[in-house]
C-alpha cells in the first residue's frame, strides 16, 4: 500500500511541475527538452529490460500449446492449439493477438472445503474485461491518427464518428473512454482484491 501511495503522490508531483515550470517562465525546459529526455529514459529502459530478459537462462521446458500435436494419422491433431504448418501458426497466433483465446480458456482454482475438494471454474471475467480495455485503447489510437494526418483519411473520421456517436456532453464524451475506465477499473481492482494476483505483482 506504501507502494501505491508514493505512485500517486509521484504522478501529482509530475503534474503540479510543468505548470509551476511555465508559471515561472521555464515552459520550453518542460514542454521541449523534459518530453524527450523522458522519451530517451524510457526507451533504454525498455532495451535494458528485454536485453536482461533475452539473457536471462530458463533452465526448464515452458509447456507453450495445449492440444495434440501432429503425430499418427489416426491421433486427431488439435491444428490451432499446436499447429504444425505455418497456416496453422498464422491462425493460432491472430486468434492470441485479436482474440485473447488463452485468456478465454483460463480457469479459477475454486476451493470447496464442504465437498473436500478443490475444483477448477471458468473465469472469463478476465479475458472479456482485457479485451474491452485493449481494444478501445486500439480505437483510441486509430482515432488520434487524426492530428498527424492531413487529410484525415475516411477510415479514421469513421472511426472517430462511430465512437463518439452517443454526443454526449461537452467536450465528447467518447464510448472507448467508457470503456477503458471500466476495463482498467476492473484489471487494477484485480490486482487489489485478488491476493494471488496481489502476490505476484
Amino acid at each position: 500500500m506504501a507502494g501505491l501511495v508514493t505512485a500517486l503522490l509521484a504522478v501529482v508531483a509530475l503534474a503540479a511541475l510543468p505548470a509551476l515550470g511555465a508559471g515561472a517562465g521555464l515552459a520550453g525546459v518542460f514542454g521541449i527538452a523534459v518530453p524527450y529526455v523522458a522519451v530517451a529514459i524510457f526507451v533504454a529502459g525498455f532495451v535494458k529490460k528485454v536485453l536482461g530478459w533475452a539473457a536471462t537462462p530458463v533452465p526448464f521446458s515452458i509447456a507453450t500449446t495445449g492440444g495434440q500435436q501432429y503425430s499418427l494419422p489416426w491421433v486427431k491433431q488439435q491444428k490451432f492449439d499446436n499447429p504444425s504448418t505455418p497456416f496453422q501458426t498464422v491462425v493460432r497466433m491472430a486468434l492470441e493477438v485479436l482474440c485473447f483465446r488463452s485468456l478465454f480458456r483460463n480457469t479459477e482454482l475454486d476451493n470447496r472445503p464442504a465437498e473436500g475438494r478443490v475444483g477448477y471454474g471458468s473465469e472469463k471475467s478476465l479475458w472479456l474485461f482485457a479485451l474491452i480495455f485493449h481494444y478501445s485503447f486500439l480505437v483510441v489510437f486509430i482515432r488520434h491518427f487524426r492530428f498527424f494526418l492531413n487529410p484525415v483519411p475516411a477510415c479514421v473520421t469513421g472511426v472517430e464518428w462511430v465512437d463518439s456517436i452517443l454526443q454526449i456532453g461537452v467536450p465528447t464524451l467518447y464510448l472507448t473512454d467508457v470503456f477503458l475506465v471500466v476495463g482498467v477499473t476492473f484489471l487494477f481492482g484485480r490486482r487489489l482484491w485478488d491476493p494471488k494476483v496481489n502476490y505476484i505483482s
